[in-house]
């Protein structure tokens, strides 16, 4: 270390020392009618800023240091205890500010200069956590009450080959779901990393067949922070083994990413594609499951809006564009959504409700020969989710560390449609439970 370097830590040392040693909370000899009395006055403000500082009064500190800087603007020892209070208050954006000012300034000498960057250097190599592996697995349960989960229509009337006949269906009925995923992933470096995911789920049905299904899935995904971008793009595929309908595959690429104004305020936008593939063939080859086989197209942009800290209030967007074998399975949906979430003691409370319009390219002669569809569909949602202690603080001796996650949704669908067919209310309610397990961090 050279002699001036040394100069400037002896001095970073007698402040500390006059710090400790002669401005104890206790004293506190200088008060606020002297410091505006004495604006300009070096030896009192500094004495005030250490005894203000002494009782954890840091914005005092801070303002006075400020005041003195600009009164004093090539004195280093003041610029050197601004820097010591900023990083003591972690105000990541003044620090960032007073350093660069100080880089800029002509008064400021080299030794001072490349004593800042040692300590830029220190600070980011604290903070740039070493590439490191995770992995955990969770298992899960959910049981779902459906008030119409065979979309019984409003009417109890149906459409078929142009005539009116009764919606035969079941309406109430459970369904349950057991199973697990793995996640597998990576930190890259402070601001990226990459993820691996693989589920397996068990899904049957108390009452009817129809919903019932194992369903395979993986995705990988990619996390990076790039300023005030928030970057996801990922990758996902999935295989549904249907019990008693064609079995079907769906495969994918989206693109998530979160732009931050400032501390309350961002706009969020996304874009995907899939494509869905069902590989059985009916024996009526006029009603072929394989129809149904189509593309999805779909992007969305939003805006949101933070306060308190703990409240949420956002607002989307959205288009999607089906292309299907059969054009009567196509449509074009543009959407909205509008939602609140605020940070509770038992969780995280979410409120949505989601608009939007589907408008089909071509008739289903099999049910009307001239009616062209559109459904107006308006989605409500009530969502409470946290960990297993928030809502029963007894778990805690079962759960120690924390890692069991609940999940209460309420869901309404209300659907209004040209057809008959697909005019319906389905309610549905649902509790998940998650176990993790960590396997390696």
């Amino acid at each position: 270390m050279s002699l001036q370097q040394s100069t400037i830590l002896k001095k970073l040392l007698i402040i500390f020392i006059f710090i400790i040693f002669n401005n104890k909370p206790s004293l506190a000899e200088v008060t606020f009618q002297e410091i505006l009395e004495n604006p300009g006055d070096l030896e009192i403000n500094l004495k005030y800023a250490s005894e203000q500082e002494a009782l954890g009064r840091y914005k005092a500190t801070l303002s006075t240091l400020e005041r003195l800087n600009m009164l004093y603007p090539v004195n280093t020892d003041i610029k050197l205890y601004l820097i010591s209070i900023l990083l003591k208050m972690d105000s990541e954006a003044k620090l960032q500010l007073m350093i660069e000012t100080m880089l800029q300034d002509p008064n400021t000498t080299k030794e001072t200069r490349d004593y800042i960057e040692g300590i830029l250097k220190t600070i980011r190599d604290q903070s740039k956590p070493e590439p490191k592996w995770f992995a955990y697995l969770d298992v899960n349960y959910m049981q779902t009450d459906n008030s119409n989960i065979d979309g019984v229509s409003k009417s109890g009337n149906l459409f078929a080959k142009d005539n009116v006949s009764e919606f035969v269906g079941l309406k109430y009925d459970k369904t349950y779901s057991r199973g697990g995923s793995i996640t597998v992933g990576k930190n890259l470096n402070a601001t990226s990393a990459i993820s691996f995911n693989g589920s397996l789920s068990i899904n049957t049905q108390n009452k009817g067949e129809e919903n019932e299904s194992d369903l395979a899935s993986g995705s990988i995904s990619y996390s990076k922070i790039l300023g005030k971008h928030f970057l996801l793009p990922y990758v996902f595929y999935s295989n549904s083994n249907e019990r008693f309908t064609a079995d079907l595959s769906t495969k994918g690429i989206g693109f998530n990413n979160t732009y931050n104004i400032n501390q309350n305020n961002s706009i969020s936008y996304s874009s995907s594609f899939s494509t869905t593939d069902y590989n059985e063939k009916a024996s009526n080859n006029e009603d072929s499951p394989q129809d149904a086989n189509n593309d999805i197209y779909s992007a969305s942009i939003g805006y949101n809006y933070s306060f308190s800290d703990v409240n949420l209030i956002s607002s989307k967007i959205s288009y999607t564009e089906k292309h299907a074998l059969k054009d009567y399975n196509a449509y074009t949906g543009p959407g909205f959504n509008i939602g609140f979430t605020r940070v509770l003691p038992l969780g995280t409370l979410k409120l949505e409700k989601t608009f939007q319009t589907n408008t089909f390219e071509a008739k289903n002669t099999f049910i009307h020969s001239t009616i062209n569809r559109e459904d107006d569909i308006e989605t409500s949602q009530i969502q409470l989710s946290g960990r297993i202690t928030q809502l029963l603080p007894f778990m805690k001796k079962f759960d120690p560390e924390n890692k069991i996650f609940y999940n209460l949704k309420y869901t309404e669908i209300d659907s209004d449609s040209t057809l008959l067919n697909n005019t319906a209310i389905r309610k549905n309610t649902s509790f998940n439970i998650i176990k993790r397990f960590s396997l390696y961090e």
